[in-house]
């Protein structure tokens, strides 16, 4: 099953592209470097949008959670002036901005790239299975890619669910897209849905 990582339709068969949203499917694993990326600046779907910066994004959802119960729990302790044990729901609170933060800016990150970045050709260095992490019972892949800037190579990496992600190969050739004034902010093109 292949699945468009702009608009998540999936396809039994692979093809260069959807014939939903019209974006550019990954190839599938073990084919060579796909058509590079159009110029900059890129209009991106605006569901891929949405999916970047909140549904698959584990720290913003955590993040907010977090930010959620801890003003639930401390606003009425405030109300009744319990300094002390408002504490506790006030480290959920700071834990929770910082988390909802740390997610915000990496997927503006991302997205950046995606928009504006410059294309290099790169590759995939390793992937497997990343253990650290569970939703709904299953464990994402972590796939770890190096992209040439001048003659310095730099690292990316995704963390993804999507299930072809873990029949890629070290030394697959990779489109990269990265902020040429932060190269930080990097990205596979078409993205691994």
């Amino acid at each position: 099953m292949h699945t468009c990582p702009w608009c998540t339709t999936e396809y039994v068969n692979w093809q260069s592209q959807c014939k939903q949203c019209g974006g550019p499917l990954p190839p599938p694993p073990g084919m060579k470097l796909g058509e590079p990326p159009p110029p900059a600046p890129r209009k991106l779907p605006s569901t891929y949008v949405k999916r970047v910066r909140w549904t698959e994004n584990i720290a913003t959802l955590v993040g907010l959670g977090f930010t959620g119960i801890g003003l639930l729990i401390a606003v009425p302790m405030l109300a009744n002036k319990l300094w002390l044990p408002a504490l506790i729901p006030g480290f959920f609170l700071l834990g929770g901005v910082s988390m909802f933060r740390h997610g915000w800016k990496s997927a503006a990150g991302r997205l950046r790239a995606f928009k504006s970045g410059k294309a290099v050709e790169g590759r995939i260095e390793r992937v497997g299975i990343d253990a650290s992490q569970q939703i709904n019972g299953r464990h994402p892949s972590r796939v770890v890619y190096h992209f040439p800037i001048g003659d310095q190579w730099h690292e990316g990496q995704i963390i993804t669910f999507d299930t072809t992600a873990t029949l890629r190969s070290s030394g697959q050739p990779v489109w990269v897209l990265y902020n040429e004034n932060d190269p930080n902010e990097n990205a596979i093109y078409p993205p691994l849905s």
